[in-house]
């Protein structure tokens, strides 16, 4: 579903990305670990078409794009990747139904009423088809992320990324949202996934993967990852965030 080979990635001088291999199948779920400033949201950002990549392969369900031919396939790509973040970036203008509806009305060119059938459906998928004619402000933090799943969801993507869906949120609206992603790990939904939430990470990861300073450096199942860590540096990180 998902091939990365050889992604090198910067920023001017700063070097982010620095030859990242990675394959994703279809139906497995992906956690991704690292400290800050690892890289790991700048990777989802070039899977998805949002940054730039200077140099590698990206390879979706069959599309390919690389650092020579920047645009080649770029619709295509985005298409096929959902793509969840921190804050949300929900439009503060447009109700909740509207939020969902929009990108199936813009991109997918469906006329009103199909596309607002199929953000109803997702609405009731994740728990919130009361709030259709709400607007982003009078929703909670845990509400707002659940629309954004929902979003994501509505253009029926291949793969499913979600940069830190949890680490906006008050702890108590945390487990409706890991709620939201555990229905969609068992529904099959490809999913690679950035989270500290290690308890949830544990129970949907299929596979996890380490990355520091723009390097993986450790890929394994994930029993063996937290049991048996084969890597120095993937036990300290460990041990930190288990011990918090």
């Amino acid at each position: 579903m998902l091939k990365v080979q050889g992604l090198y990635k910067s920023y001017g001088k700063l070097s982010v990305l620095k030859g990242i291999n990675l394959e994703v199948e279809a139906g497995e779920v992906i956690v991704i670990l690292g400290p800050s400033g690892s890289g790991k949201s700048t990777l989802l950002k070039c899977i998805n078409g949002l940054e730039p990549i200077d140099n590698g392969t990206i390879e979706v369900d069959g599309i390919r794009v690389d650092g020579k031919n920047r645009k080649q396939n770029l619709f295509q790509i985005r298409q096929r990747v959902g793509m969840v973040f921190q804050h949300f970036n929900l439009f503060p203008h447009l109700s909740v139904l509207d939020n969902i509806a929009i990108c199936l009305k813009v991109v997918k060119k469906e006329n009103a009423k199909e596309a607002e059938f199929f953000a109803r459906k997702l609405l009731k998928r994740v728990g919130l088809e009361e709030k259709s004619e709400s607007f982003p402000e009078k929703l909670s933090g845990g509400q707002k992320q659940r629309v954004a799943i929902a979003r994501a969801m509505a253009m029926k993507p291949k793969i499913l990324m979600l940069d830190e869906p949890t680490s906006a949120l008050d702890p108590e609206m945390i487990s409706e949202v890991l709620e939201v992603m555990r229905d969609l790990a068992k529904e099959g939904i490809t999913m690679v996934c950035i989270t500290h939430e290690m308890g949830f990470a544990k129970e949907i990861a299929d596979k996890m993967i380490f990355i520091d300073n723009g390097v993986i450096i450790e890929e394994n199942s994930t029993e063996e990852f937290f049991q048996n860590p084969k890597e120095e540096r993937t036990r300290l990180f460990l041990s930190k965030v288990l011990n918090k």
